[in-house]
């Protein structure tokens, strides 16, 4: 069983420690292995003070890079090494929805509960095109750290107090 107790407990400290290199790397690790979404630390690391454009910048741009990671892995390991990471279940979730909508449905299903980095390993494995796997990637986390980001820095009262929730 994962515990996301250590997750939270590393990405809390990249943050603090890091500032900015910390969320890229946690944006790295997301669509390789790591359960909890970005946009969780990206929030901390703005709480904290740092500078929202450069949060959704290293954010994007680590998730991009940790996404070509994960393509590469699922392409030349493909199905198989994908199930030994993930549920079989959620595995042909993903592949049933990325065969009926492409590189749309990438983008949509980003914002689902399905983890990323299955949809990741998805791609890879049935060999998206990797220009257009990188389009999706990057608009996807554009989008989606866009709207958890944007609402804090117009004033949304309550995120001073956003450690305690996570």
């Amino acid at each position: 069983m994962i515990s996301f107790e250590i997750f939270k407990t590393i990405g809390l400290k990249l943050v603090s420690e890091y500032g900015i290199l910390g969320i890229f790397l946690i944006g790295f690790s997301e669509p390789i292995f790591q359960p909890i979404p970005t946009e969780i630390f990206m929030v901390a690391g703005i709480a904290s003070g740092l500078d929202w454009k450069l949060v959704l910048v290293a954010g994007a741009l680590g998730t991009l890079a940790g996404s070509i990671i994960t393509y590469y892995l699922a392409s030349k390991y493909g199905e198989k090494l994908a199930l030994k990471l993930f549920k079989e279940e959620d595995y042909k979730k993903g592949e049933k929805f990325f065969k009926k909508y492409g590189i749309m449905g990438f983008i949509i299903i980003s914002f689902t509960p399905l983890p990323f980095e299955i949809i990741c390993w998805v791609c890879g494995a049935f060999e998206m095109p990797f220009e257009r796997y990188l389009f999706a990637v990057f608009v996807s986390r554009i989008l989606k750290h866009g709207l958890i980001v944007l609402p804090i820095i117009w004033g949304i009262d309550g995120f001073s107090d956003i450690f305690k929730y996570i």
